[in-house]
């Protein structure tokens, strides 16, 4: 049997990025409930289709094959067998994640082995690639549910190339989202960013600028490859005709671009930013160069700094980069004079020392850490 619409779709995102996740679905005509992590909604293929290849802030797109009531190992089994979830889920391998909580089903591993008896799946090793199945038991209730995206929404396809403590690339579109940068009308204002590392700040704005969905960051406008690509059922060629729309609608930034500029101390990651820039197919847009922060080539038009510069826990001691901070709120009310700022750090301590009214934006768990986006208007007087 294939799988079959209508679906019930789970799109996740890390925590406290859901209005983001929302307003993007919402832009793409999709009502959608917003959730702890994600944001769930009732659609069909062109759904799918729509949320994996334009969702920015997504990390995954799930789908709902299975729902019911288990308290025992016995009952999970007959009623997983019972439920015709093996009937979505793809031949090969299988790579089948468990999560328990206040249930008296609590043993992962029993779990899994219950889960893959019923679909008629040996217990075998999941390579990369393999077809994800999500099974979460929360109050005794389960829930069953097979992953769309494949490889994480965030690996674009562009970054083969990465610096020192590189910034994923749903959180630089989640900054660049949250401060407005590109708008609803009219050109975006410059962009700049003084940190770029590998370039990822500069290459969503630009993906963003040229309206290049982010499935759609490679040259030629490829698309990367999906889960659901696999799936019985799959309509190849209204996929195909989905791309073909988004690519006829992707590229068009009109005859004035928006400056958007990348500097770094390292050469090496500059020249890894520049190539980054031309695998995401934005290398047109969006200019790379080697400078001190305080010598950046920032354009002549205030606009935007957006940026991820060093914080402590990262590179160096957190003292050591007071002074860091203090020369950035300088330059901010020097030679940057009319910039807007936004800046990611693990320290709220840290970005006072700028000397500019900040506003903290976004709050997120990030590999152990607590990751803030800080804004601030033109700190004129």
């Amino acid at each position: 049997m294939p799988a079959t619409p209508p679906f019930r779709i789970l799109a996740q995102t890390a925590p406290g990025l859901e209005p983001l996740l929302v307003a993007e679905l919402e832009a793409l005509g999709i009502r959608p409930r917003p959730l702890i992590g994600g944001a769930e909604w009732e659609g069909g293929w062109t759904d799918l289709f729509a949320a994996n290849l334009h969702l920015r802030t997504a990390g995954r797109v799930l789908v709902e094959i299975a729902s019911f009531r288990a308290r025992a190992l016995g009952e999970l089994e007959r009623k997983a067998g019972a439920s015709g979830a093996g009937a979505f889920v793809p031949a090969g391998p299988l790579d089948l994640r468990v999560s328990c909580s206040r249930s008296r089903l609590s043993h992962r591993r029993a779990v899994e082995e219950r889960v893959r008896r019923a679909l008629g799946r040996p217990p075998d090793e999941a390579p990369e690639g393999a077809t994800r199945l999500l099974v979460r038991i929360h109050r005794d209730e389960v829930t069953l549910r097979l992953d769309s995206s494949g490889e994480h929404l965030h690996r674009r396809g562009y970054r083969s190339r990465i610096g020192e403590a590189p910034l994923r690339e749903t959180l630089a579109a989640a900054a660049l989202l949250t401060v407005g940068w590109k708008g609803s009308e009219g050109p975006p204002p410059p962009l700049a960013d003084p940190f770029c590392g590998s370039g990822t700040i500069p290459i969503e704005g630009a993906l963003l600028a040229a309206g290049i969905p982010p499935g759609l960051a490679r040259p030629g406008l490829a698309a990367r490859a999906y889960a659901f690509e696999r799936w019985p059922g799959f309509p190849a060629a209204e996929w195909q005709g989905f791309v073909e729309a988004a690519r006829d609608r992707a590229g068009a930034v009109g005859d004035d671009p928006p400056p958007i500029v990348g500097s770094d101390r390292d050469a090496e990651v500059i020249e890894a930013a520049r190539a980054n820039a031309t695998d995401a197919g934005v290398e047109a847009l969006v200019r790379f160069e080697v400078a001190p922060f305080t010598a950046a080539p920032l354009p002549s038009l205030p606009g935007w700094i957006v940026t991820n510069p060093p914080f402590g826990g990262r590179l160096g001691d957190r003292r050591s980069l007071r002074g860091l901070y203090r020369a950035l709120g300088r330059a901010l009310r020097g030679p940057w004079e009319g910039w807007r700022i936004a800046l990611f750090s693990a320290d709220p301590a840290l970005p006072r020392h700028l000397g500019i009214p900040l506003e903290e934006r976004l709050s997120l768990p990030v590999g152990g850490l607590r990751l803030r986006l800080h804004s601030g208007a033109d700190p004129r007087p």
